[in-house]
């Protein structure tokens, strides 16, 4: 739920007084915030590492030009501007050089490709003490209001009158807001019309500096409409800067091979820490209830008399390893949530994660095999040294067919390739049976999209959007410091001063009914539009809720069913070695032990009496896995699920 003033000062009020000696008006620190003097080498160590992953490893850069077109003041050719600093590099000081680092990555609107700066500067972030989001009025027509404020930051707004939570933006420092939204679009990163229009608020409300510039000005002139009242008023409003307690970098803790499948971005890790430290809003439009995943909490609503299951997940994150991650929603799906009658999974705001966890994701709602996003290369000979000639060779033979098969030609980009089979992709089967919708924003992001487009490209459910299209980030993300470490020189040194550098390294690829489209800039859109209305805000997007719960309810329900009676996991030693599940409204029942068709039972399961399948393991058979698919009488999936053994 979002709070009032008073509200957020009375969470101030009780909090510990660690958080004041964390955060300042930027006016007290602006000149902490300093890069250091780097020497001529260092600055052409610097350009030269650019230069490389944006001629050598960016798999959009053609896409971009394409998408885009050239403009001096919008999108840049990243590789002719590259060029130009480098030959312009002798008389350009440390800070200008920055500069133009950071133009150029920004102009891509690509969150996946950014040029991060130096300690101390990459430390500090400037906030405005609330959030902007876009809305629409009756008419359809965009607006933007205040969709938040962070209570811990209101007591720094000493004599300036805060916005109400709702509150309408008209200007910001003279300009119209809708011409400021235009002029930020290529600094905010965003990519797509809806995704750039978020960002650009979020560029004008937050800066973390590790990406973006300090601001020239201390604080920001902001007319706002009073959603209460209707009165116009303007107010002046401090950036507050978080002092960082240290200068050490976050180091990752995924290995390598993890660090391959990644796809986030690093303006939302750091957003997301800062975040929790200011604000206890979930995001959710209920209380909901946590799980043994920290990034996945779920509830129960009743919408119309009937039961509708919600599942927030936060991030595409893994404590471990993606199983369990996977084990945990399943049995929720299976257990707290079996009797709902549909399910809202809300994965808005969320930036991504694991690639392959949300491809895997789709399988617990689909009773046919989901297909994995593939990816390509761009042809470079660096592409094909660094899967061929270090440690990234043993990390799948599938990425050094594609790029061996066009290497020596002017093929633009290599064939597709995934990093699972559609059989890894398949392990744990369907959980839940029932109508299933998917709550998008423009702010999901990168795995986000991953899981959204694929449940389209499967069939598997409904996407309702916040707004008409996700946040396009298609690609998996490297960072500059793993190549300088596994990959090192020639090609890669490490960055002076903690610097580091990202990069879309592969570009994903849609299948079914969106065969060969890209991920990047188009996003997935939405089935659905359900927009965000100053209502919405006010009721923490409840209302929004309801109405997708009752758009899934009014489906015709998948009357086939199935029980399992056992768990998941069996140990045979102590359940015996047959299976039992009750179906209904099933045609056939398929078989399988250990991916190998086994049998086929004509179960004839008419009308919602059940009728139960028996299926008992061959002695010869220690462990493994049964898989039972259940068909209508023309063979087609309508539900699946599988049971392990040992």
């Amino acid at each position: 739920m979002k709070r009032s003033i008073l509200a957020s000062t009375l969470a101030l009020v009780l909090s510990s007084t660690a958080l004041a000696n964390n955060y300042a008006p930027l006016s007290e620190v602006r000149e902490q915030i300093k890069s250091p003097e780097y020497t001529q080498q260092e600055k052409q160590l610097v350009v030269e590492q650019a230069r490389i992953f944006l001629e050598d490893l960016y798999v959009h850069q053609y896409a971009k030009d394409i998408y885009y077109g050239i403009s001096p003041n919008g999108h840049v050719n990243a590789v002719s501007e590259i060029h130009k600093l480098i030959d312009e590099l002798d008389a350009i000081s440390t800070d200008e050089m920055h500069s133009r680092l950071t133009k150029i990555f920004k102009a891509q609107r690509d969150l996946h490709l950014v040029y991060v700066h130096p300690q101390p500067v990459r430390s500090y972030a400037s906030y405005l003490p609330f959030e902007f989001d876009k809305t629409s009025d009756l008419f359809g027509n965009s607006e933007v209001r205040v969709s938040n404020l962070f209570e811990s930051l209101v007591p720094y707004v000493t004599d300036s009158r805060l916005p109400e939570v709702g509150d309408k933006v008209v200007s910001y420092n003279g300009k119209p807001i809708h011409q400021v939204v235009e002029d930020n679009l290529y600094v905010g990163f965003g990519a797509n019309e809806d995704a750039g229009f978020i960002r650009a608020l979020s560029a004008i409300t937050r800066k973390g500096h590790a990406l973006s510039l300090v601001p020239e000005d201390n604080d920001v002139t902001i007319e706002f409409i009073s959603h209460a009242t209707g009165e116009t008023y303007t107010t002046t409003i401090p950036w507050i800067t978080r002092v960082p307690a240290t200068s050490a970098n976050s180091e990752s803790t995924a290995n390598v091979g993890q660090l391959l499948e990644e796809s986030t971005n690093f303006e939302a890790d750091q957003h997301h820490s800062i975040k929790a430290e200011l604000d206890t809003d979930s995001g959710a439009p209920f209380f909901t209830n946590p799980s043994a995943d920290p990034e996945v909490s779920w509830a129960i609503r009743e919408v119309d008399g009937q039961q509708v299951g919600y599942i927030k997940l936060d991030r595409f994150r893994v404590v471990g390893e993606i199983d369990n991650s996977l084990r945990i929603l399943s049995e929720l799906l299976t257990d707290e949530l079996a009797d709902t009658d549909a399910l809202v999974f809300d994965v808005r705001d969320n930036p991504g994660g694991y690639i392959t966890y949300a491809d895997r994701l789709v399988q617990l709602f689909t009773p046919k095999l989901a297909k994995p996003t593939e990816l390509k290369f761009i042809n470079t000979k660096l592409n094909y040294d660094i899967l061929h000639n270090t440690i990234f060779s043993t990390f799948g033979p599938q990425w050094q067919k594609v790029l061996a098969d066009v290497t020596g030609t002017n093929a633009r980009y290599t064939d597709t390739a995934s990093y699972i089979t559609v059989a890894q992709n398949n392990e744990f089967g369907q959980s839940y049976y029932k109508p299933v919708g998917v709550w998008s924003d423009a702010r999901t992001y990168s795995s986000g999209d991953v899981f959204t487009c694929s449940v389209q490209d499967n069939g598997v459910a409904k996407v309702y959007g916040e707004h008409k299209r996700t946040g396009a980030g298609g690609a998996n993300v490297m960072r500059h410091s793993v190549f300088s470490q596994y990959v090192g020189a020639p090609y890669f040194e490490a960055l002076p001063y903690g610097q580091e550098m990202t990069v879309s390294w592969r570009q994903m690829i849609r299948h079914g009914h969106n065969k060969n489209a890209i991920i990047e800039d188009f996003g997935c859109v939405a089935d659905k539009h359900v927009p965000k209305t100053l209502e919405s805000i006010k009721d923490s997007g409840l209302g929004n809720f309801e109405t997708i719960a009752r758009d899934l309810l009014s489906e015709a329900p998948n009357k086939s069913t199935v029980r399992f009676l056992q768990s998941r996991v069996t140990d045979l030693s102590t359940a015996g070695r047959t299976f039992s599940l009750e179906v209904t409204n099933t045609e056939l029942v398929e078989i399988y032990l250990n991916d190998v068709k086994v049998d086929v039972i004509n179960i004839s399961a008419y009308g919602d009496s059940s009728k139960t399948v028996e299926y008992t393991i061959p002695a010869s058979s220690i462990e493994g896995q049964v898989r039972f698919i259940g068909l209508d009488g023309g063979k087609a999936p309508l539900w699946n699920g599988i049971r392990y053994f040992n």
